[in-house]
């Protein structure tokens, strides 16, 4: 009988989103067309600016996966493909591919958070998730009511005891996010899923996380479609620091609640104590799954499809309102709408007018090819490839997908090409690659290309290169504003992204008239490798001068030191780096807790920073 609220719910909400999402689709389509007809049959910096436009418009929505923005882009997209004449690829006789997938938690049921004994200053008795406090995806549901402590950072790990003197049994307890200053060895017990797990062993009722003004963590509360990871653990809440300010301290001044912080990130303090008053909680969440889709379209070279393709891809989506991946964004700005100019709404550009190219061409009959051309726009991507990984293990089914895929160019991020040049990333996937590249590079082409052999590459050419098939993926390089709502339209260089299509077109000529398909190299990832002992906290990605920092991890060594996404990592304890091999040479010499000097290109200068590594 409970079930019947939440189903009389669906049966109201969901038609309602339905046709929300049917009115925005039929707009899309008509943008769709609009685009086909004002567009070119070569390849126009006009025609690439108006797709960029449509694309990064705040009409979209920065094209979230699964949301009415990716809903209009992907009808966009198959309108434009279906107008062309390009057969669709996708499920059944659709241009769309449909995929379902993991997002975080909904609230389902009663959800508030009420305070006896003693209110906050400045709160009610009663308040609802999202404005100040946020269920996570590691909370059970259901009720808690208890007497609350205040732990400290909340670790217990060799002489370092936040719960020494007080009693966190069947209690809420408060504990601050990440690990003091002071105190870097304890980097291991910094994860929220490793304090939660310690509440649950000391059998607390539940647990609070606060950010508590510390400046190495952006985000106050999680927003419901971030997976904390792993299984329900017990209650488990954040909370605002204008909530914690007044709940620890007692004050509606956040100086005070900075004051707190110091103390215990500096080691003056590491003992908790006893909060008046009980917190109760009515926790109903379920782990949500939602739909995204691709869009793939064939070109055929022939009077029938050719038993081999090239496809040309590029992702779709974005971060939606920052709730569909990665922001990097911080406050505010972290919920306001990320259009994604860049990231990517310039590689379906460069797609579109590549598909637009090659159909007017064999139109004209002056396109002789060997093998079809498969367009596909993928979404997911910013989640975790989860459009392109269930593309390919639906392809699996019917045997291997190489050579019916006889190569893979990906298109991410390739509307700010600026004199470094553009990367031409995973030429160690095929022996054919240098060769090929050779033919189409020529000194008047006003672009540099700088190559990168690693096919181990953050974006949707993995699931393909990990099926058997060859991979390229071009892009202009990282920037401040990545995945952030300043990645616009007007930053991005027009004529630069029409060179980058220009040479995609010529790369793809060649591969659609080789005698045979490109060959597969498996590259090892030097699995017997010993293992570092130190962890620093980035991802990264080769380049000519060195490896760039594509990520940094919060709470992590590297995050501490000041390193950014964007940095070339130049020198690490006075050893050059100059690529992976480098880079794991070193990190195998260090010890955990030890400093070490870090010398960082940024911009144009060469910066060196302290850094301590974490224990692996």
């Amino acid at each position: 009988m409970r079930l019947f609220p939440f189903l009389l719910a669906c049966l109201i909400a969901f038609p309602a989103a339905a046709e929300t999402f049917e009115k925005a689709e039929r707009i899309a389509r008509k943008q769709g067309k609009r685009a086909l007809k004002q567009s070119a049959a070569g390849l126009s910096e006009n025609d690439l600016r108006n797709y960029v436009t449509r694309l990064a418009s705040a009409q979209y929505e920065g094209r979230g996966t699964g949301d009415k923005g990716e809903r209009m882009a992907t009808s966009y997209l198959a309108t434009f493909f279906r107008g062309l004449g390009l057969a669709p690829e996708g499920t059944a006789t659709s241009f769309f591919h449909t995929f379902d997938f993991a997002a975080g938690m909904r609230m389902e049921g009663a959800n508030n958070l009420s305070f006896e004994g003693k209110i906050p200053e400045g709160f009610k008795s009663i308040i609802t998730p999202g404005q100040d406090y946020q269920p996570l995806s590691i909370s059970t549901s259901g009720e808690t009511k208890a007497e609350t402590v205040f732990a400290g950072f909340g670790i217990a790990a060799g002489n370092y005891d936040s719960f020494a003197g007080i009693d966190p049994k069947d209690r809420w307890i408060v504990v601050l996010r990440g690990v003091p200053a002071s105190r870097p060895e304890l980097r291991g017990s910094a994860p929220l899923l490793v304090k939660a797990n310690l509440a649950k062993e000391k059998g607390a009722a539940g647990i609070i996380f606060v950010k508590g003004t510390n400046e190495e963590i952006s985000t106050e509360l999680f927003p419901l479609s971030q997976e904390i990871g792993g299984a329900p653990i017990l209650p488990a809440l954040c909370i605002t620091d204008r909530l914690a300010t007044s709940l620890l301290t007692g004050k509606d001044d956040q100086a005070a609640l900075k004051e707190l912080f110091r103390s215990y990130s500096d080691g003056e303090k590491v003992k908790g104590f006893t909060l008046e008053g009980t917190i109760s909680t009515r926790i109903g969440i379920v782990k949500n799954r939602e739909e995204g889709r691709n869009v793939i379209a064939r070109l055929v070279s022939g009077s029938k499809p050719a038993a081999e393709a090239i496809m040309i891809g590029a992702h779709i989506d974005h971060l939606g309102y920052g709730n569909r991946g990665g922001t990097r964004a911080e406050g505010e700005e972290a919920e306001a709408l990320h259009y994604g100019a860049d990231d990517n709404a310039s590689g379906v550009a460069a797609m579109m007018e590549l598909a637009q190219y090659f159909t007017s061409q064999k139109a004209k009959g002056t396109l002789t090819l060997k093998r079809d051309l498969i367009f596909a726009g993928w979404s997911g991507e910013e989640m975790g490839l989860f459009g392109s990984t269930a593309y390919v293990e639906e392809g699996k089914r019917e045997g291997s997908l190489y050579p019916r895929i006889a190569a893979y160019l990906n298109l991410d991020m390739v509307g700010r090409l600026r004199e470094q040049g553009l990367s031409v990333q995973g030429t160690g996937s095929s022996g054919e690659w240098d060769d090929l590249l050779n033919k189409i590079e020529t000194p008047d082409d006003g672009m540099n290309i700088l190559r990168s052999s690693s096919p181990f590459l953050p974006t949707d050419t993995t699931p393909l290169y990990n099926a058997g098939v060859p991979i390229l993926s071009l892009f202009t390089g990282l920037h401040d504003d990545y995945h952030t709502p300043r990645d616009t339209i007007e930053t991005l260089n027009f004529p630069g992204l029409l060179k980058v299509t220009s040479y995609v077109k010529d790369m793809a000529l060649q591969l659609t008239t080789l005698p045979k398909p490109p060959g597969y190299i498996k590259v090892e990832r030097n699995a017997r490798r010993p293992t570092p002992r130190v962890l620093l906290g980035i991802r990264f990605e080769g380049e000519e001068n060195g490896l760039r920092v594509t990520n940094v991890q919060e709470e992590s060594a590297a995050s501490r030191s000041g390193l950014r996404e964007g940095d070339i990592l130049r020198k690490l304890d006075g050893k050059n780096i100059d690529g992976r091999e480098a880079l794991v040479s070193i990190l195998l010499q260090l010890e955990p807790g030890e400093t070490y000097p870090i010398q960082v290109g940024r911009g144009q200068e060469d910066i060196t920073f302290q850094i301590t590594p974490d224990k692996r």
